[in-house]
């Protein structure tokens, strides 16, 4: 469905392999916890709780995300529990290239796809920038025609909701011709941005994926329309994918997100390492935003390395915080990179070891 998907590593349709050993599969991040096991508990985000007065259905919000390419709408994700990648529908990313993701907090964060299965219809991408999100859980009973059901949508400000009405379950026909056993047909076809939406049951779980497939009769030629992707094909998926790789050291010791917000565009400052080059710059962290470097704008976290590298001893950043630009020179000969001791550019030696220079005592 989507041009650089085909080049990503993609499992086959779970109705089209073999089930491989529980041993070799990685955490499913959706798969319950086993009710006895010598294994440690994997480490993740503490489990989601709601906050006084709210409604599953908030909870379930805030572990939603906008997917868009420059500004431009895309469809929606959900952030898996105890994994922080987002999963959403494959054929939302188009070439899969320059996505972002808007967080429930407003935070804009550059995504990469990382895994795919064109069958269901169904992608995982990881965001540039670690996240704590506690993530979404799924639920553990099969969506029902007559249950209460909830996707969601983009908003101004937050994501819409929704109600979803399950019609019937059917075999539809999915990427590569793979036939979808009990796929979930809707009553209603969802708009282009709802593909990838969760959706959520009463209890703000999530028992299916807002996807697309061929929902015509399978001797005809296809017609594309919406469809959900149950909980058990999303698990299924999850099992063939490997864990979330390690996040990069931050440049310089600098934590940073990128930040959009009407004029300002630039890298957010989350947080500076105590030893770090940059640690008596004075950034602010929570309130400063990196707009450019010598004069270049940076937006991601790598062009803010490669700009810090190339600037040689010192950087001139350009930085943006309570309502104001300033300059702010910072030498990246700090504390984290020791050993730098000033030359004679006469004698090209140490100005504290010149040959030949003694001194006498005093008389």
């Amino acid at each position: 469905m989507a041009g650089s998907a085909l080049a990503q590593a993609t499992p086959q349709s779970p109705f089209q392999r073999a089930e491989p050993s529980r041993q070799d599969l990685p955490i499913n991040p959706w798969d319950p916890p086993a009710v006895a096991s010598d294994e440690p508990a994997p480490k993740g985000a503490p489990p989601d709780s709601a906050a006084p007065g709210e409604s599953p259905l908030d909870r379930a919000r805030r572990q939603v995300v906008v997917l868009q390419r420059a500004g431009k709408l895309l469809g929606m994700g959900s952030v898996l529990a105890g994994d922080g990648r987002v999963l959403t529908a494959l054929s939302v990313l188009g070439h899969g290239n320059n996505v972002d993701a808007r967080f429930a907090d407003g935070t804009v964060v550059a995504v990469r796809l990382v895994h795919s299965d064109r069958a269901w219809d169904l992608a995982l991408v990881a965001p540039a920038t670690a996240r704590t999100e506690p993530g979404l859980r799924a639920s553990r009973a099969v969506a029902a025609k007559d249950a209460k059901l909830t996707a969601f949508s983009p908003g101004a400000k937050a994501p819409a909701h929704a109600t979803i009405k399950i019609k019937s379950e059917a075999t539809l026909v999915g990427g590569d011709g793979a036939l979808l056993e009990r796929a979930l047909v809707l009553e209603s076809k969802p708009k282009a941005t709802e593909l990838g939406s969760p959706v959520i049951d009463e209890k703000g779980d999530a028992v299916a994926i807002l996807a697309q497939a061929c929902t015509g009769p399978t001797d005809k030629p296809c017609t594309l329309g919406g469809f959900a992707a149950p909980v058990a094909a999303i698990k299924e998926f999850l099992r063939g994918v490997a864990g979330p790789s390690p996040q990069q050291p931050p440049p310089f010791g600098l934590r940073v997100a990128p930040h959009d917000a009407g004029a300002v565009k630039g890298l957010r400052v989350l947080g500076v390492g105590p030893r770090s080059p940059l640690a008596s710059a004075g950034l602010r962290p929570g309130a400063d935003t990196i707009v450019a470097v010598d004069g270049v704008p940076v937006s991601t976290s790598d062009a803010l390395a490669s700009a810090l590298r190339g600037s040689g001893r010192t950087a001139q950043l350009l930085v943006y915080g309570h309502a104001r630009f300033r300059t702010v020179r910072v030498g990246l000969w700090g504390p984290g990179r020791g050993g730098f001791r000033q030359v004679d550019p006469l004698k090209r030696w140490p100005a504290r070891r010149r040959p030949g220079l003694r001194r006498t005592p005093q008389e």
